[in-house]
This record gives C-alpha cells, structure tokens and sequence, in this order.
C-alpha cells in the first residue's frame, strides 16, 4: 500500500530527530522554536505523480536557526546543511534511505539559502532542503 503525504512527513521528523539539542517536526509550526527543521507539504500533479507503480514526490524540508548571533547562527546552519556530520540533516535522513521501511528511497538534493527570514516578528537564519522520495503507487 501507498504511503501517505502525512506518513512520509513523520518519517522525516523520526531521522531528524537523531540530530542533538535540534527541534524537528513533521509539520510547519506556528511557533518556532530554533534551531529546527520540519517538511512542508509538496506540490504535485495527480495524475502524474500518483499513477500506478512507483512514484517520485519532492518534499522540501524548512531549516530554521536563530538569528540573534549572526555569526553564531550562520555557522550553526551550516552545520545543519553540511554533507556530514553529528549535526547533518542530508546524513540523518540518508542514514535511512526508506524512513523506516515508508518508502522505497530518497535522495537529499540541495539546499536552497533564503538567508534572514521573518516569521512573526521574529528573524532567522535559514533554507530548504529539497529532498525527492520514491514510493510505491497504489
């Protein structure tokens, strides 16, 4: 059977949650609590993307840190978004590469920097992950 958008999502917030003193959950929060990272709901086609057999869904994963440090900050986003590491994102979620048998794999492809972003009042240092998720159709 197919996995959910919402099981998927949950799946990225279980490997997340490996990264130490990092906040992850498997939705967008109205109250940010950085450093963090939750997945946003992807866009996708019906037809296309949900046809029979497998398919490929691109997730992308928001990555918050505090901005009250600049420096600080920025050096602590890089090591979220770095290639490996304790403090790795892409490391986390490709140590697993099914989320707990979820789906088939994935692949971490980039990081997009949207430098200071305002939620609220509130600025931070962040960016998005984009990572691409293959499953099985129905």
């Amino acid at each position: 059977m197919a996995p959910t958008i919402e099981q998927i999502m949950t799946g990225f917030e279980t490997a997340l949650d490996t990264i130490p003193d990092f906040r992850a959950a498997n939705y967008a929060s109205g109250s940010i609590n950085p450093p963090c990272a939750f997945p946003l709901v992807p866009s996708f086609e019906y037809r296309k993307t949900f046809g029979r057999g497998t398919y490929t869904l691109p997730f992308r994963i928001a990555v918050l840190v505090s901005s009250s440090l600049d420096r600080a900050g920025q050096h602590k986003l890089a090591g979220y978004v770095g290639q490996t590491g304790d403090n790795s994102i892409r490391a986390a979620l490709e140590l697993d590469k099914t989320l707990g048998g979820i789906v088939q794999d994935l692949y971490v492809d980039d990081f997009n920097s949207q430098g200071l972003q305002e939620v609220g009042l509130i600025n931070y240092f962040g960016g998005v992950i984009n990572v691409r998720v293959m499953a099985s159709g129905v």
